[in-house]
């Protein structure tokens, strides 16, 4: 237990003097309180009607992403630099470097996610008013937001404790999360397709021509789209998307996703690395 502190307290202490870190939290907070100014903005050019609600958790689109870059960086820098193998010789358990290098991570997502939040809070306030949703929503929304961050973080850490070059484990992560983003996207979008095109008409060489309602080829029924629709939910790329314009339908479901693949890349990275060479 007295190795897993050191472990931490040295983790921590190098975080909090990582620019990278205090870039991206000083980038959360100024999306924090760019969006209820631009929405403030709207309400009064264009009577929009946004309210605190409408963005506040939109991080979940933006902090993978940094986490992605940071969390590659972080650990990359421990091989490049030769911390990692110097804190085997000091007799430290590859398991509970593993885990102390995850908990930085989460912890360093985690700050993310509440300076976006706070700054959004203490700036919109004053601008759009108090939230309007039911405060139990918002509170359950804000826990699966942030497992959903650490399902991914998990799943960074994995990428980068397995990858001893720093190039390739930056590259790896941004790779991931884009790939799940555009995987999310494109389920989205074909689970939005309609099941049937409405009729219409239009006006023909002066004669009105009348079309029915036609079935639309591109709809996704059937098993596929129970495929489509569990893909969308387990996958972060999914959550990212429902997450940020609180669209999810199924929050439990979501947490629960999470904390499966928490588990499974965390298992499967801590296997991987112990049996791993160091050079």
């Amino acid at each position: 237990m007295e190795n897993m502190r050191r472990l931490l307290r040295a983790n921590f202490s190098r975080l909090l003097k990582n620019k990278l870190f205090w870039i991206l939290t000083g980038a959360e907070l100024f999306l924090g309180a760019l969006f209820p100014i631009l929405h403030y903005m709207d309400n009064i050019d264009e009577n929009s009607g946004w309210t605190m609600d409408s963005t506040i958790f939109i991080y979940a689109l933006f902090v993978p992403l940094m986490v992605s870059l940071l969390t590659a960086l972080f650990v990359g820098t421990d091989y490049s630099d030769g911390t990692m193998r110097n804190k085997l010789i000091a007799g430290h358990v590859r398991r509970k470097i593993y885990v102390a290098n995850l908990v930085s991570n989460v912890q360093a997502s985690f700050t993310l996610c509440v300076a976006f939040m706070l700054s959004h809070v203490c700036v919109g306030t004053p601008l759009l008013g108090w939230f309007v949703s039911d405060a139990h929503m918002l509170m359950f929304y804000g826990l699966v937001t942030f497992t959903m961050t650490v399902a991914c973080t998990a799943i960074f850490t994995l990428i980068s404790m397995l990858c001893s070059n720093k190039a390739y484990s930056v590259a790896g992560c941004i790779l991931v999360i884009f790939m799940l983003l555009f995987v999310g996207v494109r389920i989205t979008a074909a689970l939005n397709e309609p099941e049937t095109y409405d009729a219409y008409s239009y006006m023909s060489e002066g004669v009105t021509v009348e079309e029915d309602e036609t079935p639309n080829p591109n709809y996704v029924s059937g098993t596929k789209r129970q495929i489509y629709l569990f893909l969308n939910e387990f996958l972060p790329g999914g959550q990212m998307l429902r997450l940020s314009s609180m669209n999810a339908e199924h929050l439990g479901r979501y947490a629960i996703y999470d904390s499966i693949i928490f588990i499974l890349t965390t298992s499967f990275g801590i296997l991987v690395f112990t049996r791993k060479d160091l050079k």
